[in-house]
């Protein structure tokens, strides 16, 4: 167990450094980019697969890809693991092996005698679908991925009343009310007021802009609630509140297939000031409630395709 921890911890503080290390917002945006693929994977694991392999496609582990699909992954590191001593892969490149962390449970006796259940994570592998192969006098399997919503692109200004009955569901799921009102000052689009529960939009905006700064205020809504930052036990001030709201609206946006070219992305590291807990936090953040949002979305689908 201990070794297995040292080894845990490695791995998350190999995580920690990649994520205070975005060099920029264009290498930031590559990562927003790229977690609505495995939106279904914890934060850690995203980080995993995106350090490993920035092109990853879809991933599984090494018997899932039999059992699932027909597949195996490929090179002679493999072969060598499963002492296949026919392997003739020598000069094949081997698979990336991606660590994921999987929890395992195990029980420790407490300072009073009694036995609790402890949670700790252990490394195990995954591979990328481009480093596998059928397996020969097998059926080729379609590979379906995790994160296929179904939706290509979604056109605004054509679908907007659909969206907008989609968003005002989720927000009076979540017992705010929602209204538009007349705003004459240029660069406030809406707000959203925690205390009042309500979402606000600017009345005279056209759809598209109204599409944008309604999914903008749910972000906010999830994200930004007294309660999310008791949680989370971290205080955050105006600019970084507002890079997140928009930076969770642009993920869900892009998993939409939405145009994303008005979202004004900062970078969170500018805001975090040198603060490594309040950036992981934030990193954090955008991909749990971007990833709720989504989840929210395709219930709501559901309902309005039924």
């Amino acid at each position: 167990m201990k070794n297995t921890k040292t080894r845990t911890q490695k791995t998350i503080e190999k995580i920690q450094s990649r994520v205070l290390n975005f060099v920029d917002s264009k290498d930031y945006l590559g990562y927003l980019k790229f977690i609505k693929k495995f939106r279904t994977r914890s934060f850690f694991n995203q980080m995993l697969i995106y350090i490993c392999k920035e092109d990853a496609q879809f991933v599984m582990g090494y018997k899932q890809w039999i059992d699932k699909f027909n597949r195996i992954p490929v090179a002679c590191l493999i072969c060598r693991a499963l002492a296949n001593k026919d392997c003739t892969c020598e000069e094949r490149t081997p698979a990336i092996r991606i660590p994921q962390l999987a929890p395992i449970t195990y029980t420790k006796e407490n300072s009073k005698g009694e036995e609790e259940e402890k949670i700790w994570f252990k490394e195990v592998y995954v591979f990328d679908i481009e480093d596998t192969e059928p397996l020969p006098d097998l059926p080729i399997k379609e590979v379906h991925h995790e994160f296929d919503l179904g939706i290509k692109s979604v056109d605004v200004e054509i679908e907007f009343e659909k969206w907008e009955k989609i968003f005002k569901n989720i927000i009076w799921k979540n017992d705010f009310k929602f209204r538009y009102e007349s705003i004459y000052q240029d660069t406030l689009g809406g707000w959203t007021d925690h205390q009042a529960k309500e979402i606000v939009v600017k009345e005279q905006a056209s759809d598209s802009d109204k599409f944008h700064t309604i999914l903008h205020e749910i972000a906010h809504m999830f994200a930004h609630s007294k309660e999310e930052f008791e949680k989370q036990g971290i205080n955050r001030f105006r600019p970084l509140i507002e890079t997140e709201a928009e930076t969770i609206a642009y993920v869900v946006a892009d998993y939409l297939g939405v145009d994303t070219s008005c979202y004004s992305v900062g970078y969170i590291t500018s805001w975090s000031k040198g603060n490594e807990d309040l950036l992981e936090a934030s990193v954090k953040q955008v991909s749990k409630i971007s990833n709720l949002m989504i989840d929210k979305i395709e219930e709501q689908l559901g309902e309005v395709n039924k």
